[in-house]
């Protein structure tokens, strides 16, 4: 845990302190996070050694970089130009070490060798490391649009949505183990609906943590579930994930709030639980198709 590479630990190889970073646990509390790194500067150099642990960085590159070289076990590798949108994979086994000469922006994922074990064992695969390739940039669409979902989060800081940013790092898990690690074997796991009490159990602990948030590990824990195992059988009971519920019932209670009070859509915003009255927006307008101000004005007209 002392050398875990994100955060102000990675932002040390980069000589930077306390980059933007956001931590989700899973159910084995094994960490995935993601850290936001940028630099103006031209001639930067060379980054600083990371520790070695088993575990990976994937970069994605919000920004194209023409110049840059890699090095990896104390050789050389080739690389291509990096083009914005895609991705590159580091093994932190071998040292990768880069000479950047160009302004950078990159959004690092964490994930331990650990924590990818932990989700092929419950879907029944077996499986080696992350097909890992140094200096070879991807086009993967998923990374990248996981990458700009989190991207507000990550400028949020302490108002961003735990269950929210819980859901984007398992699914980048989940989708780093379907697409970059060959699969040995796969025994198709079952997948049931919660039981009554498990879903009286869940709802009632979003319901009481609609205003701050609350992390899928609590509330998988609470069934008496892995992470995996609680949204499979959460989506199969109710026909949407956790995340999705919950936003559904932070608008009904902002609709609420609309309809029997005054109160600024600001602080009516962050009393249902968004991050700020844009993210409230922007999900009650997708789900209704006006914005909660065009709304309120209907209802006093009634």
């Amino acid at each position: 845990m002392a050398h875990e590479a994100y955060g102000s630990r990675l932002g040390r190889s980069f000589q930077m302190d306390d980059p933007p970073t956001l931590v989700s646990l899973t159910a084995n509390d094994h960490r995935l996070a993601v850290t936001e790194l940028r630099c103006e500067e031209y001639d930067y150099g060379f980054t600083a050694p990371i520790v070695r642990e088993e575990a990976f960085l994937i970069g994605l590159q919000l920004r194209g970089l023409s110049q840059h070289e890699l090095w990896v076990d104390g050789k050389s590798v080739p690389v291509q130009p990096i083009v914005a949108g895609h991705s590159s994979f580091f093994d932190l086994t071998r040292d990768p070490i880069a000479y950047i000469a160009e302004p950078y922006h990159p959004l690092f994922f964490y994930l331990t060798q650990a924590a990818l074990d932990e989700v092929t064992t419950e879907l029944g695969i077996r499986a080696g490391a992350l097909v890992c390739r140094h200096g070879q940039l991807v086009a993967d669409g998923v990374i990248e649009a996981l990458g700009h979902a989190l991207l507000p989060a990550l400028h949020a800081a302490k108002n961003s949505n735990a269950l929210f940013v819980d859901h984007a790092l398992l699914a980048l898990r989940s989708h780093l183990v379907q697409n970059y690690i060959g699969v040995r074997q796969h025994v198709a796991p079952l997948i049931r609906g919660l039981a009554p009490w498990q879903e009286r159990t869940a709802k009632e602990i979003m319901r009481e943590h609609l205003a701050d948030g609350i992390a899928l590990a609590t509330v998988a824990t609470a069934c008496g579930l892995s992470v995996c195992a609680f949204i499979n059988a959460f989506k199969r009971s109710t026909g949407m994930s956790p995340h999705q519920w919950l936003i559904q019932r932070r608008i009904e209670l902002a609709m609420d709030l609309m309809r029997n009070g005054e109160s600024p859509l600001s602080d009516i915003a962050l009393a249902a639980g968004f991050a700020d009255q844009s993210h409230f927006t922007r999900a009650f307008s997708a789900r209704l198709g006006v914005t909660p101000g065009i709304w309120r004005r209907n209802i006093d007209k009634r």
